[in-house]
């Protein structure tokens, strides 16, 4: 076993949680408690009446069903980079449940109410500074063209502020919040054809590199595109559930969950089961064999870091984003995206040996197992853009306080039923 340390402490922006969550909106009625834990709970995952509800909050477009079923969780005692406590045994799942396609994003994130929200900042490409500092001189000297803009005093005043700060950086890596770029990016929208003109050639005349508006335009919304899928980051276990909370308050408020389901985070059990997909090998990716930069978020900067025989060495060092519109890897043979590395994922279960018989036995099978009944640490899975392949492998644990967070700490939601 790992407990995380080394690069994570480094990267932690914190070692504590200091912040303080909201206090969550109470429901108008006792109709939300009725729902999420009725007198009898219907489990029945196939009725039309549950497809309906699913359909209606686009819950199959996000979320893989995963049907019932045994493995074996854990590793062969010859399996490389392999740790003591992936002792192999067989697990029985027997209810279905949903797993996320990929890990929760910054954009879902911030999309939920009763948790702080976090806006990562955008590092900007050399071009992109370029620009803006062009549009920022342009600003200054045409009071009129900015008063067509209609944007609000206190917004101008912000977007003034953040062009100055980017036109006025001696530093060789500039970033931009996303309120600088979206107004940047609507005030570049709302300029006349001349404007936008007339930049593309003062960049083109500056760079000797040709640039046409429309090139622009997409390079501001990319940026912001792309940032907004990047999988959230520097989370805590306490976070990550208090998010899976309120969303299924505002999810029973609509109205769009079926009686008794909640979103929380899976089980290690789950977890593993949907990574591996009903592979045996070190990863979840097509034949398991294979494991490297080219198809994962990893550090695969060296032929000792990966698992597998490709001569590729890649190492991106950063998130990536992770929807179906951006992702650059393929899933797992279940539909699952980002298994394997770019951010570790919490799950449910404290962190301890996988639990044994009454006679000390761990070769008898264990039925849909939560991990132990207390501890002091939570479960991790599948690794980091920062870890080698064998640290991303299906069966690899991780144990950190549950109040920790870093730069490599995120996680995917399950939508099921309460644990316990």
């Amino acid at each position: 076993m790992r407990v995380l340390g080394g690069i994570l402490f480094l990267l932690t922006a914190s070692c504590s949680e200091t912040t303080t969550e909201k206090e969550h909106d109470q429901p108008e009625s006792k109709l939300w408690y009725a729902k999420l834990f009725p007198e009898s709970k219907e489990q029945n995952l196939s009725g039309q009446e549950f497809e309906n509800k699913l359909d209606k909050a686009k819950i199959l477009l996000n979320f893989i069903k995963i049907e019932p079923g045994e493995f074996t969780m854990g590793s062969p005692k010859d399996e490389t980079g392999r740790d003591p406590d992936e002792v192999l045994h067989k697990v029985v799942i027997t209810q279905p449940y949903f797993i996320s396609k990929f890990e929760t994003t910054i954009s879902q994130w911030n999309s939920v109410k009763n948790v702080v929200k976090r806006y990562d900042k955008f590092e900007l490409a050399k071009n992109l500074r370029i620009i803006i500092s062009l549009i920022y001189i342009d600003f200054k000297e045409k009071n009129d063209f900015i008063e067509k803009l209609e944007i609000s005093s206190l917004e101008l005043k912000h977007l003034m502020m953040g062009m100055k700060a980017i036109s006025e950086s001696k530093n060789s890596v500039c970033f931009a919040g996303p309120g600088t770029l979206t107004l940047l990016l609507s005030a570049w929208k709302k300029a006349t054809p001349n404007f936008r003109k007339k930049i593309a050639s003062k960049f083109t005349a500056k760079s000797k590199f040709k640039m046409d508006e429309k090139t622009i335009t997409n390079m501001f919304a990319d940026l912001l595109l792309r940032q907004r899928n990047l999988p959230i980051n520097n989370i805590s276990y306490t976070q990550a559930v208090a998010y899976c909370h309120a969303k299924t308050q505002m999810a029973y408020k609509a109205d769009l969950l079926p009686d008794g389901m909640i979103y929380r985070l899976p089980t290690e059990a789950e977890w593993e089961y949907a990574c591996r997909a009903g592979n045996l090998s070190s990863c979840g990716l097509e034949d398991g064999k294979d494991l490297s930069g080219l198809n994962a978020n990893l550090d695969g900067s060296e032929s000792g870091y990966i698992i597998g025989g490709t001569s590729t060495f890649i190492n991106r060092k950063k998130l990536i984003p992770v929807t179906e519109n951006l992702t650059q890897f393929s899933p797992n043979k279940w539909g699952l995206y980002d298994m394997h590395g770019s951010v570790m994922e919490w799950c449910h279960d404290f962190y301890g040996e996988y639990a044994k018989d009454e006679l000390g036995a761990s070769d008898i099978k264990k039925i849909n197992p939560i991990g132990p009944f207390n501890g002091n640490k939570r479960v991790l899975r599948g690794g980091s853009f920062l870890r080698t392949a064998y640290e991303c492998r299906s069966a690899n644990r991780e144990a950190v306080d549950p109040t920790w967070r870093g730069s490599e700490i995120g996680f995917r939601m399950v939508l099921g039923y309460p644990l316990r």
